[in-house]
């Protein structure tokens, strides 16, 4: 169950964007962490997205052996 404080990856990426948008007056520092932030956030959204696609599969070819199972009785 989702609580209004859990984060989620809309509410990261809208926050990187934010954080873009008003990125060109900060310091080189800041500047260097976004951009590593920025890497990590694209590898948690490619995983997360590889992980649903899998789950997809996995929970579907589960689904279609039992239709095959209950029909097949």
């Amino acid at each position: 169950m989702q609580t209004t404080e859990t984060t989620t990856q809309d509410d990261l990426k809208r926050l990187g964007e934010e954080i873009e948008l008003k990125i060109h007056l900060a310091s080189m520092d800041a500047r260097d962490q976004w951009a590593e932030l920025k890497k990590r956030l694209a590898t948690i959204q490619h995983h997360a997205g590889q992980t649903l696609s899998n789950e997809v599969a996995v929970i579907g070819q589960a689904l279609r052996k039992l239709r095959d199972e209950v029909f097949a009785a």
